[in-house]
């Protein structure tokens, strides 16, 4: 699948930058992942507390990309004004009902369920895009 079958968004701030990041990743790749996205955060101005959201938020997108998406996903991260913008995509079978993924905690004895619902606890703003061809989440966190 391409990425332009991928459900997506688009950045509000017009085209793509040298100021986006933009990764392809597997389950090998999470480490370096989370660095690139650390060190692209930090030099946007993203200070520890926020910058530490971020990191959980796309630990948590990257992973379900993993488990539910086919085993890989594509990360976007760009800054919109005083906000910086993480895009998650994957090529799964979508979410059933994506307005109501993450909105409701998980009870604790449950096997797993979380993910969108501390994205959305850790986020400003959270959207999810999905049909059969796959899911797009992108959360948004102030600098």
């Amino acid at each position: 699948m391409t990425g332009a079958e991928r459900p997506t968004t688009k950045p509000e701030s017009g085209p793509a930058t040298d100021a986006e990041l933009v990764c392809e990743f597997t389950a090998p790749d999470l480490y370096s992942l989370r660095a690139a996205v650390g060190a692209h955060a930090a030099a946007h101005g993203m200070v520890d507390g926020q910058l530490s959201k971020l990191l959980v938020v796309v630990t948590e997108l990257a992973a379900n990309a993993i488990r539910h998406g086919g085993g890989r996903g594509r990360l976007r991260l760009w800054r919109v004004g005083d906000a910086l913008r993480c895009e998650v995509t994957d090529g799964g079978p979508g979410i059933g009902d994506p307005d109501a993924a993450g909105v409701r905690p998980v009870p604790v004895r449950a096997d797993g369920g979380r993910g969108l619902w501390i994205v959305r606890q850790f986020s400003d703003q959270v959207t999810i895009i999905s049909d059969l061809s796959g899911t797009a989440v992108t959360a948004v966190l102030h600098l």
